[in-house]
């Protein structure tokens, strides 16, 4: 399990630090990071961690790190995991707050200002995400995927469908390690349980717009790792029923339909099957 750190980002004090792990990711990780950079808001340091690809990503997020000050690069000799990835950015990071990208996705400029803004008018609220636009390799729009705006709204629905898409939340690094962090066993749920511990500390929020633009593709994480996601999808709901929500027999009994939906449907219709329960449910419950 040897590593190392490559760079040390020059920022001393930053607000945010973007959190960026990187595995297989040399195609897509320079578009990530030169949207970041692009950001109004500048109080930023990025840390991009090399999960042992086995590509050319530990050479491209070098030189991406030699080019930009800003930038503190970790490399993982072997893989260890993506909640062992983003504990230790979250151990390790200099930012009050902790912004979520992945290395295939694209942040808009606004992005962080916006959600440091508004973490800064309530205090309340621990972690705050946006909307996401799809694309596909041709960078034509797929869909827009809309989430719930407030707390109350969210916990209406939270133990039906995610509260956040994981690439746009910014969340509150203190309230992050007073949860316990990210847990492995819950990979790939592992951002969904780790919404519920964090719900369990304050609220949760969504910013009405798209501030991040997700990439659709065959190696993308949602279809990738579907039979291994339904597994851990419905082990992240029994934990928050045992430890946070507990869910009716209606919703416990949605829970086995998504798990066995999602392990016999081909993936691309298993998460259009999926999204469509998600409009739905959140018309049900009163959007």
């Amino acid at each position: 399990m040897s590593s190392k750190t490559i760079q040390t980002s020059q920022i001393e004090t930053p607000k945010v630090t973007v959190a960026i792990p990187v595995y297989n990711g040399s195609q897509y990780i320079k578009d990530a990071i030169d949207s970041v950079e692009k950001s109004t808001f500048t109080d930023f340091e990025i840390f991009l961690i090399n999960d042992g690809s086995t590509d050319d990503s530990f050479e491209v997020c070098k030189a991406l790190a030699q080019n930009h000050p800003n930038i503190t690069f970790h490399s993982y000799k072997e893989n260890q995991g993506l909640s062992n990835v983003l504990n230790h950015i979250l151990n390790n990071a200099k930012g009050e707050c902790i912004a979520r990208l992945n290395q295939d996705d694209l942040m808009r400029p606004d992005r962080l200002q916006k959600q440091v803004d508004f973490l800064e008018k309530h205090s309340d609220v621990v972690a705050v995400g946006s909307w996401i636009r799809l694309f596909d390799e041709f960078g034509e729009e797929v869909m827009v995927l809309k989430f719930m705006s407030t707390d109350e709204k969210i916990r209406k629905h939270w133990l039906y469908v995610g509260p956040f898409s994981d690439p746009t939340v910014m969340y509150r690094k203190s309230t992050a390690l007073s949860a316990g962090g990210y847990e492995q066993d819950y990979w790939p749920a592992d951002d969904t349980q780790f919404w519920y511990k964090l719900g369990a500390k304050g609220k949760l929020a969504n910013l009405q717009e798209v501030l991040v633009d997700v990439r659709w593709h065959g190696e993308a994480g949602s279809l990738k790792y579907m039979g291994k996601m339904a597994d851990s999808l419905y082990k992240a709901h029994r934990y928050a029923h045992n430890n946070v929500q507990k869910g009716s027999l209606v919703t416990q009994a949605y829970w086995v339909f998504q798990l066995l939906s999602n392990k016999l449907l081909p993936p691309r219709l298993s998460w259009w099957v999926y999204r469509q329960l998600k409009q739905g449910i959140a018309f049900v419950l009163g959007k």
